[in-house]
């Protein structure tokens, strides 16, 4: 098998090099079989590979030298999916998850950019061949259907056996769908997601985004109304605009159901949109309703959050007790303790959170933060004794924390 020649035809076809193109050219991998581990069907891209996982680690590193002796760039794109309840998680390599293989089944290379901020003409990627399919995969993009059309067309009486031919061709359909795509939303949200979105990572690259817009508009205006299901998850506005990215008003619209704070899912999205739009501590506060109403489910949902302070926070807390797994109950605790700036509008979480579904969670973190406070203003008085001795009966986990961070304090303060 001739790596190099493969190579080079996939760059002439599309200006770039896609490793997992690239494996379904060297027979390493069906299309099926990405379709299966893009949908979260096994749990790693190793299930679905066929062939020596040496042999195929050695063609994608020779692949990879091969791009970058043709003047492309390295860039690192990571796969995710949405697992049923709503939350993006990240696609597995192997079992292992090894960072260097990782790495060889997540680096793109694609054209430089150059110095003006345009991209770099190479004689060798702007052939005809390539120029056609940039501007094919840019009408396609852009949802001119007529000119993708007319284009693919052309490609395909030029050259035929281009490869992207038969990847744009649904894409091109798809954009003619028009408001028969959202006239049954649940129906046309299981197209979007199992056909066009799976369809668009696989031809576009990078203008995937691009395209797929449109698509979200078209849901986000049919779905204006529709109160949040969790059979359906992806049926409401906080998933259409979070896929905008509209951080704002996906923040505002989860406000707006009732009893959000009873959907894990919707907790989770007023976390992400509040974090997206620098809104640090709020973003923090709707992280301890979750940890109080859904412990378990926030932890998992945690480990794929974008939030990297509070990840390393998790992890430290991880480590108090590195040989038995945390308990998840006692992270809110763990975060007033690290920021005591959550509890600054304390009136409005006890005004919001009455009948939160972990009460005992939460009266041990207003406790907690009784105790802060009186602590702060004065230590030996009878009221921040008192405090201590109604946290250490009502949860002497918390109180534990709490004496750690004191002593850590006085130790930091003693060497400074």
């Amino acid at each position: 098998m001739d790596v190099h020649a493969i190579v080079e035809r996939l760059v002439q076809e599309r200006g770039q090099l896609d490793p997992l193109v690239f494996l379904q050219k060297i027979g390493a991998v069906s299309k099926p079989g990405l379709t299966s581990w893009r949908q979260g069907d096994v749990s790693c891209l190793q299930e679905v590979l066929q062939g020596d996982p040496q042999w195929i680690d050695g063609c994608l590193r020779q692949a990879g030298r091969m791009a970058r002796t043709l003047g492309l760039a390295p860039k690192t794109v990571d796969s995710c999916r949405m697992d049923a309840d709503g939350h993006h998680r990240g696609l597995r390599i192997d079992s292992i998850g090894d960072p260097g293989r990782e790495a060889l089944y997540t680096t793109h290379y694609q054209r430089p950019r150059s110095d003006s901020g345009g991209i770099q003409l190479d004689l060798f990627l702007d052939t005809p061949e390539t120029l056609l399919v940039n501007d094919l995969i840019q009408a396609v993009a852009q949802h001119d259907d007529k000119k993708a059309a007319k284009l693919h067309k052309q490609l395909e009486k030029e050259h035929p056996n281009n490869g992207v031919l038969e990847e744009v061709r649904p894409l091109i359909a798809a954009i003619n769908l028009g408001e028969k795509l959202v006239a049954s939303p649940i129906k046309g949200l299981k197209r979007l997601r199992e056909e066009i979105i799976p369809c668009a990572k696989q031809a576009l690259g990078n203008q995937e985004k691009h395209f797929l817009k449109p698509f979200y508009r078209q849901f986000d205006r049919a779905l204006i109304g529709q109160t949040f299901d969790p059979k359906h998850p992806d049926a409401h506005r906080s998933w259409t605009l979070e896929c905008l990215e509209n951080w704002q008003a996906l923040a505002e619209c989860i406000l707006l159901e009732e009893d959000w704070t009873r959907h894990p899912l919707l907790l989770y999205r007023r976390a992400h949109a509040l974090f997206q739009g620098k809104r640090l501590v709020a973003s923090w506060q709707v992280w301890v309703q979750f940890f109080w109403g859904f412990p378990l489910q926030a932890a998992s949902a945690l480990e794929n959050a974008a939030d990297k302070e509070l990840k390393r926070l998790w992890l430290g807390f991880s480590d108090l007790k590195p040989d038995t797994d945390p308990d998840p109950t006692l992270f809110p605790a763990w975060m007033l303790l690290a920021q005591p700036l959550l509890t600054e509008n304390r009136d409005e979480w006890l005004e919001e959170n009455e009948e939160t579904p972990s009460p005992t969670g939460r009266t041990v973190f207003f406790l907690l933060d009784d105790l802060l406070r009186a602590e702060q203003s004065a230590p030996a008085s009878s009221d921040a004794l008192s405090l201590r001795r109604q946290l250490k009966e009502t949860s002497p986990e918390t109180f534990a924390l709490f004496l750690q961070t004191v002593q850590q304090s006085g130790h930091n303060r003693s060497q400074s």
